[in-house]
């Protein structure tokens, strides 16, 4: 038996144990690293806890000080890095079977209830995080001076991520989700969260979004008793968008548009529409067109007036400041770039915490331990 020494980081800092060797003919033993998980330079499950508390909220340098500030021993950036990563990774596991489990029940028990709520609203809507990728580079022989690797460039791109919430009509109560994927995807995790948030095939779907090509035609397609209501700020910027295109002046703009969407607002689209339809047999503009297509395309999801009358929202602003305090927040601070893989992951991190499941995610890695 050999008892060599390792140390193992806790709250209360760096501690040494022995990690006796255990060993006879034919077999051995490591106690402490097959029985406990324990390895060298290893940490407990509160210090993976507190380091991916603080990589969550900002970057790996500062969350790195914050620590050192709570727990008065040091930890470095990159060990936040990793630490914050890999449990971005399980997160993004228990947040998918967490939403793909509510997905299974529909049109059993309601979750959460005793009954199923009558009105779900639902909001759809995306935002853009910087991404990063290391390409080799063609037709290129120069090597790196180190290690003699074939030289590479990065590639920055735009990427959307899509953000939805289900919340029953009469609550503030909201389930988030979020990936970078397509919308049949995105919207399949929305339609598992409106379910843990007591969806049943009788309740009536209330969903907001911009007009996004392929949105609302996923969203009735996954969704029962579907209202759809295009998101009146886009609307009015679509107008502005066409004034700008027929060459109004900042004073002509406001007077050509406001009245256009108090008409549609008070259940005069036909007569808008007519009036535009005028306008363009006169002097064909092809942005003018579009619109005129576009209120075609949406005509039965502009009765703004009705919406409000019925209590429902004709704006999808909580969907749009969702992306400031879930992923725009850490994703997006000064500088931030991420590799494409862990867009998702970090996503699904910052979810976890904003659908308040924080405690039961930390609560089942720890069972998942003890039981192996």
């Amino acid at each position: 038996m050999r008892n060599p020494t390792i140390s193992y980081n806790v709250v209360f800092g760096s501690i040494e144990l022995d990690s006796p060797y255990l060993w006879r003919k034919g077999s051995w033993s490591k106690p402490l690293v097959g029985a406990m998980g324990i390895t060298h330079q290893g940490r407990s499950m509160a210090v993976e806890r507190a380091l991916s508390d603080f990589g969550m909220e900002e970057s790996f340098a500062c969350a790195a000080k914050r620590f050192k500030e709570h727990y008065h021993y040091e930890l470095s950036p990159s060990t936040v890095d990793r630490t914050t990563r890999k449990t971005a990774e399980q997160a993004q596991l228990y947040v998918g079977s967490k939403l793909a489990e509510a997905g299974e029940s529909y049109g059993g028990k309601p979750h959460g209830a005793s009954v199923g709520v009558e009105q779900m609203l639902i909001e759809l809507d995306g935002c853009e995080i910087r991404t990063a990728e290391l390409h080799p580079v063609e037709d290129c022989d120069e090597k790196t001076p180190v290690h003699q690797n074939p030289k590479k460039k990065k590639t920055i791109r735009w990427r959307e991520v899509r953000m939805g919430l289900a919340r029953p009509l009469d609550s503030v109560s909201k389930c988030y989700v979020g990936k970078m994927d397509k919308y049949p995807v995105v919207i399949e995790q929305l339609f598992n969260a409106a379910v843990l948030s007591g969806m049943t095939p009788d309740t009536e779907v209330v969903a907001v979004g911009d007009g996004a090509i392929g949105m609302r035609e996923e969203l009735e397609s996954q969704f029962r008793n579907l209202q759809f209501i295009l998101d009146k700020a886009h609307l009015r910027g679509h107008f502005y968008e066409t004034a700008e295109e027929l060459g109004l002046c900042k004073e002509q703009k406001s007077g050509w548009v406001e009245p256009k969407i108090k008409d549609i607002g008070n259940g005069q689209l036909d007569q808008v529409k007519s009036n535009l339809e005028e306008q363009n047999a006169q002097s064909s503009n092809a942005r003018l067109g579009r619109l005129i297509g576009y209120l075609g395309r949406f005509e039965d999801a502009l009765n703004y007036e009705s919406y409000r009358q019925r209590g429902f929202p004709i704006g999808s602003g909580e969907i749009e400041s969702a992306h400031k305090s879930v992923p725009q927040k850490r994703l997006k601070l000064p500088g931030a770039c991420w590799h494409p893989e862990s867009v998702d992951r970090m996503v699904a991190l910052r979810v976890l915490r904003a659908n308040g499941w924080w405690d039961d995610f930390w609560n089942t890695l720890t069972e998942n331990r003890f039981a192996a």
